[in-house]
């Protein structure tokens, strides 16, 4: 365990370095005490952090298949659990509530559980958002570097194999990647600052604004919808970028590049596209039926809306134009949609579209199968070729994904809630669209379900859990609790 410790630790360090930001925007902004209690919980988390690096540096770092997922899952449970300091130290929030807000933070979730942002200092309002773009890019390590080349769940290995190596050479090889894969996603998001800044935007809003789209996140710096903003432009722009954050960032790199064989057969990016834009058109129309006017919603609204609202929920963003965006379309749908999520090495949530092409391409196979059964048929989704063992991968992720969805709004039913509520607001923890439980599903003259600042900690601890779970793709914990390799040790 004591690469575990090691790398973690220097997670720690970076985490703690982070939080230098809105200490000095507090600083700039005239509230110096929020700024040096920012600074020492930095210094304090380094300090630590810094202890344990010092320690183990002199040791031999083995970092075997299982200490990777040991790894993957304990940063996505220590990271949330720091990052909830500032909001219990600094704003007096309980723990729990402030727990439950870092958690759905850094899971890009989005879901929050403070009510109005009032009476949170600006430091807060921008550590929130921070924590989303932190959370977003862990996600991308995580599947570059550990998941994808493991498999877990089918995911495609279509960059580096790092599992299970040792030596100086493979080391500076994870170093290269994470510093590949940071620097092109800091990239990203300057070019979503600098356009929100162009079209109109208030400087600290358009980087807590960026920082949500670029991380799929969800949270908005303001108490209100994006339509509060009042700026068609800036939609245009979020519109853009969350499409980004649904997309492979491979793909996006091989864009770059000009690749233009690699990029014919990379159709997962394809289909998150053209599902959102399909389903934009389906929101515009039932918009622009419902608004019964041209004078009330014009067609060009519409479609904006329409776009907007479709690729906010393709990409498991959950910004809403206006409250009750979502629920334009029926419920299913919906769910449907948010559970499938974006594509695999995006910071998008769900199940990605690969895996559903993937059990498509299957049932195709077998159906075809039926008529001839001796025929040979082509198993590839674009560049992908599907084999049994892949499937097997697969359909072991979606059985447990599902499992863990099922078991999740059980429980939530459990704590006294609806379970037409409990089932969305599991789904969305597990597909990480927080904002799905809150938009307006229940008719106007309906009691409303209560808001995530109401529930209870149990509530909150579960969905914490769902969260977390999306996030390092389930198996991954299964890995981390590996009886066999603990027995042998």
């Amino acid at each position: 365990m004591t690469g575990t410790f090691y790398f973690l630790s220097i997670l720690l360090l970076v985490f703690s370095g982070t939080m230098l930001f809105p200490a000095a925007v507090a600083v700039a902004g005239g509230d110096l005490p929020v700024g040096l209690n920012f600074a020492m919980i930095a210094a304090l988390v380094a300090f630590v952090a810094g202890s344990t690096f010092l320690a183990l540096g002199g040791n031999m770092r083995r970092f075997n298949r299982v200490q990777s997922y040991v790894l993957l899952v304990s940063a996505w449970v220590v990271l949330p659990l720091v990052g909830a300091l500032p909001f219990m130290t600094i704003a007096g929030i309980n723990p729990w509530t402030a727990i439950f807000e870092s958690v759905s933070g850094f899971t890009t979730t989005g879901a929050t559980a403070i009510g109005s942002l009032e009476r949170l200092p600006l430091a807060l309002v921008v550590w929130r958002a921070e924590l989303q773009w932190l959370g977003g890019l862990l996600t991308l390590l995580g599947i570059t570097l550990i998941s994808a080349p493991a498999g877990i769940g089918g995911l495609p290995d279509r960059y580096i194999r790092l599992i299970g190596t040792e030596g100086h050479q493979d080391r500076k090889r994870v170093l290269s990647a994470a510093l590949d894969i940071a620097g092109f996603y800091v990239g990203v998001t300057l070019a979503c600052i600098i356009a929100l800044l162009v079209s109109g935007i208030a400087p600290i809003h358009a980087v807590c604004l960026a920082f949500s789209t670029v991380s799929t996140g969800g949270f908005v710096p303001i108490d209100g919808e994006i339509s509060s903003f009042a700026n068609p432009m800036a939609e245009m722009v979020l519109m853009v970028f969350m499409l980004a954050g649904a997309t492979s960032i491979l793909w996006q790199r091989m864009l770059l590049v000009g690749r233009v064989q690699v990029l014919k057969q990379h159709r997962e990016s394809y289909s998150v596209i053209i599902l959102a834009a399909v389903l934009g058109l389906v929101y515009a129309a039932v918009l622009f039926r419902a608004a019964g006017s041209s004078a009330v919603l014009g067609p060009f609204q519409a479609l904006r809306e329409g776009l907007f609202t479709a690729i906010s929920l393709v990409s498991t963003t959950g910004f809403e134009v206006r409250n009750g965006g979502f629920t334009v379309l029926p419920l299913t749908l919906v769910l449907f949609i948010a559970l499938v999520g974006g594509g695999t090495f995006s910071t998008a949530g769900g199940l990605k579209h690969y895996r559903l092409g993937g059990m498509a391409v299957q049932a195709y196979r077998e159906l075809g199968r039926l008529v001839y059964p001796h025929a040979i048929r082509s198993s590839q989704f674009g560049s992908q070729t599907y084999d049994i063992q892949l499937m097997k991968a697969i359909w072991s992720f979606f059985v447990a994904a599902i499992f863990t969805v099922a078991m999740g709004s059980l429980a939530l039913a459990l704590e006294n809630m609806d379970y037409e509520g409990a089932l969305i607001a599991a789904i969305g923890s597990f597909s990480n669209i927080g904002t799905l439980y809150t938009s307006a599903w229940l008719p106007i003259d309906a009691p409303a379900w209560p808001e995530f600042s109401a529930f209870n900690s149990h509530t909150k601890l579960i969905l914490c859990a769902l969260m977390i779970l999306g996030r390092i793709e389930v198996l991954a914990l299964f890995g981390a609790l590996n009886r066999t390799y603990w027995f042998r040790r």
